[in-house]
């Protein structure tokens, strides 16, 4: 799981949206949609669980939307950015987490769709 670091303004708190820059970032590998990635907020020390909504290619760079979730603990992020599927076979708890924030977004996905179906 990739962990982007960015002091987080108070209207990105709001919002809770966020574009990053793949070169700025110094990511390695591209993101994907739905991926499920971490914030740190440096000034403030916090950090979150976010989601890459969107994805735009450039020329010189690849720009990502991202959506800021819940707040997590830093032992919590630790966690997170640990290789996934201990030896015990069981999940971690942010798998677990990744696992429910996929089945809201398809959640949502599903009621819009029928909304826009019955609206024809």
């Amino acid at each position: 799981m990739e962990q982007l670091v960015v002091a987080l303004s108070p209207f990105t708190r709001r919002s809770r949206s966020l574009g990053v820059s793949h070169v700025e970032q110094g990511l390695i590998q591209g993101l994907e949609p739905g991926e499920h990635v971490l914030v740190h907020d440096p000034v403030a020390d916090e950090h979150f669980r976010a989601v890459v909504a969107d994805v735009e290619f450039e020329l010189t760079d690849t720009s990502y939307r991202i959506e800021i979730g819940g707040r997590i603990t830093a032992a919590e992020a630790a966690e997170w950015l640990a290789p996934t599927g201990g030896a015990d076979g069981h999940l971690t708890t942010g798998e677990i987490v990744a696992l429910l924030d996929e089945l809201r977004r398809s959640e949502r996905d599903v009621t819009a769709a029928l909304a826009t179906l019955r609206a024809h």
